[in-house]
């Protein structure tokens, strides 16, 4: 095999997520992906892969099957960790997820946010931070204040659950990729899960009409 060769074939697992899985799903990508760029990973003091700078967002406007703005990462499932064509041992593809914010207007303070995450997720996936795990399904992370610059929102964590709008999942010829939806909640909320259990939590925002959605300017439901 030539490096030519899995170039080709890399270059076909990131078109095949984008041009297939998100165009099936999202329908219209919007005015196409916002790249991170290296300035993102200077915030956290590192250096980034080269290829990390080409990962980014799409922001994709609603459609009849959907009435939110919907905010994709796309990159964090590229297979950078495989030199030869060809499913990874783990059976995930690259870190083995993207992550998904729905929005009910379009949210300024969206991209950077994924971007931020999708930044720090690379660098925990290459032990930049000793300890730090991956998310995965059930999480509920910290933001370290208001989710938007714009105002002091009530948003201060993200719970990561499973997708409302898409599939949980979907295959690349590289490996599986999970799909995380990212849900704002508050303080309130967050000790609302602790006291109870995080199910319960989703079952009061979706009653609210707080879930899938996240809405800077909410206030708490605890």
């Amino acid at each position: 095999m030539s490096e030519a060769e899995f170039a080709q074939w890399f270059e076909g697992v990131w078109s095949d997520r984008e041009d297939r899985v998100y165009r099936t799903w999202f329908t219209d990508l919007g005015a196409g992906v916002y790249t991170a760029g290296d300035s993102v990973y200077r915030r956290f003091g590192k250096d980034p892969h080269p290829g990390w700078c080409n990962h980014g967002v799409f922001a994709c406007p609603p459609h009849p099957g959907r009435a939110t703005w919907a905010y994709v990462t796309s990159g964090l499932s590229n297979p950078w960790n495989l030199d030869r064509i060809g499913k990874d041992p783990s059976g995930l593809s690259g870190l083995g997820f993207e992550l998904l914010l729905e929005t009910p207007a379009a949210a300024d303070w969206a991209v950077p946010l994924l971007h931020n995450l999708m930044a720090y997720e690379l660098l925990v996936a290459v032990g930049a931070y000793a300890g730090a795990e991956l998310l995965e399904y059930g999480n509920r992370v910290p933001l370290g204040g208001s989710v938007t610059p714009s105002f002091d929102s009530a948003i201060r964590w993200l719970l990561v659950e499973t997708p409302t709008h898409v599939p949980a999942s979907f295959e690349l010829a590289s490996g599986r990729v999970d799909l995380f939806q990212l849900v704002g909640v508050t303080d309130g909320e967050v000790e609302f899960a602790r006291q109870t259990s995080q199910d319960l939590l989703v079952a009061l925002l979706q009653k609210e009409g707080a879930f899938p959605a996240t809405d800077a300017g909410r206030q708490s439901l605890r």
